[in-house]
Protein backbone atom coordinates (compact mmCIF):
# COMPACT_ATOMS: atom_id res chain seq x y z
CA UNK A 1 0.00 0.00 0.00
CA UNK A 2 1.15 3.56 -0.60
CA UNK A 3 1.93 6.09 2.08
CA UNK A 4 2.94 9.70 2.08
CA UNK A 5 6.33 10.74 3.50
CA UNK A 6 4.59 12.21 6.54
CA UNK A 7 2.86 9.00 7.58
CA UNK A 8 3.92 5.55 8.72
CA UNK A 9 2.16 2.44 7.50
CA UNK A 10 1.86 -0.45 9.94
CA UNK A 11 0.70 -3.93 9.01
CA UNK A 12 -1.61 -6.18 10.98
CA UNK A 13 -1.58 -9.56 9.26
CA UNK A 14 -3.69 -12.55 10.21
CA UNK A 15 -5.40 -10.92 13.20
CA UNK A 16 -7.73 -13.43 14.88
CA UNK A 17 -11.02 -12.28 16.32
CA UNK A 18 -12.80 -14.66 18.66
CA UNK A 19 -16.23 -13.11 18.19
CA UNK A 20 -17.99 -10.31 16.35
CA UNK A 21 -17.73 -8.24 19.55
CA UNK A 22 -13.98 -8.87 19.66
CA UNK A 23 -13.62 -7.63 16.09
CA UNK A 24 -15.79 -4.59 16.87
CA UNK A 25 -13.59 -3.85 19.91
CA UNK A 26 -10.43 -3.96 17.77
CA UNK A 27 -11.78 -1.41 15.29
CA UNK A 28 -13.32 0.77 18.01
CA UNK A 29 -9.88 0.89 19.65
CA UNK A 30 -8.26 1.88 16.35
CA UNK A 31 -10.92 4.55 15.77
CA UNK A 32 -10.22 6.11 19.18
CA UNK A 33 -6.53 6.70 18.41
CA UNK A 34 -6.03 10.26 17.12
CA UNK A 35 -2.74 9.25 15.45
CA UNK A 36 -4.49 6.70 13.19
CA UNK A 37 -5.26 8.48 9.93
CA UNK A 38 -6.92 5.54 8.20
CA UNK A 39 -6.83 1.80 7.77
CA UNK A 40 -7.51 -0.41 4.82
CA UNK A 41 -7.65 -4.17 4.46
CA UNK A 42 -6.24 -6.19 1.60
CA UNK A 43 -6.56 -9.97 1.77
CA UNK A 44 -5.42 -10.97 5.30
CA UNK A 45 -3.54 -7.74 6.05
CA UNK A 46 -4.88 -4.54 7.54
CA UNK A 47 -2.74 -1.52 6.65
CA UNK A 48 -2.85 1.08 9.42
CA UNK A 49 -1.67 4.57 8.50
CA UNK A 50 -0.31 6.59 11.41
CA UNK A 51 0.56 10.28 11.56
CA UNK A 52 3.71 10.32 13.74
CA UNK A 53 3.26 14.03 14.48
CA UNK A 54 -0.06 13.18 16.17
CA UNK A 55 1.47 10.34 18.19
CA UNK A 56 2.09 11.10 21.84
CA UNK A 57 3.17 8.86 24.69
CA UNK A 58 -0.40 7.80 25.48
CA UNK A 59 -1.06 6.97 21.83
CA UNK A 60 2.10 4.90 21.56
CA UNK A 61 1.18 3.01 24.72
CA UNK A 62 -2.25 2.33 23.23
CA UNK A 63 -0.69 1.04 19.98
CA UNK A 64 1.59 -1.26 21.99
CA UNK A 65 -1.38 -2.57 24.00
CA UNK A 66 -3.61 -3.00 20.93
CA UNK A 67 -0.91 -4.79 18.95
CA UNK A 68 0.02 -7.02 21.88
CA UNK A 69 -3.62 -7.91 22.63
CA UNK A 70 -4.36 -8.88 19.03
CA UNK A 71 -1.03 -10.53 18.19
CA UNK A 72 0.18 -7.88 15.74
CA UNK A 73 3.97 -7.73 15.33
CA UNK A 74 5.38 -5.16 17.74
CA UNK A 75 8.78 -4.87 16.06
CA UNK A 76 7.38 -2.43 13.50
CA UNK A 77 6.69 0.05 16.32
CA UNK A 78 10.45 0.65 16.61
CA UNK A 79 9.95 3.27 13.89
CA UNK A 80 8.53 5.50 16.65
CA UNK A 81 11.72 5.33 18.74
CA UNK A 82 12.43 9.00 19.27
CA UNK A 83 13.90 11.13 22.03
CA UNK A 84 10.57 12.12 23.59
CA UNK A 85 9.70 8.44 24.20
CA UNK A 86 13.23 7.25 24.94
CA UNK A 87 13.21 6.73 28.71
CA UNK A 88 10.08 4.61 29.00
CA UNK A 89 9.90 3.17 25.46
CA UNK A 90 13.43 1.72 25.67
CA UNK A 91 12.98 0.46 29.22
CA UNK A 92 14.52 -3.02 29.11
CA UNK A 93 12.19 -4.15 31.92
CA UNK A 94 9.03 -3.30 29.93
CA UNK A 95 7.01 -6.23 28.61
CA UNK A 96 7.33 -4.95 25.04
CA UNK A 97 11.07 -4.26 24.95
CA UNK A 98 12.25 -7.61 23.55
CA UNK A 99 9.38 -7.78 21.06
CA UNK A 100 10.19 -4.34 19.70
CA UNK A 101 13.96 -3.96 20.09
CA UNK A 102 15.21 -7.51 20.77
Amino acid sequence: MNRSPTTVELEATGVRYFSKGDEDAFFAWLNRLPCVVRYEGHLRTLYITVDPTALDQEGLRELIALFRRYGVGLRQLAVFDRREFGDWFRNKQAFWYDEIFG
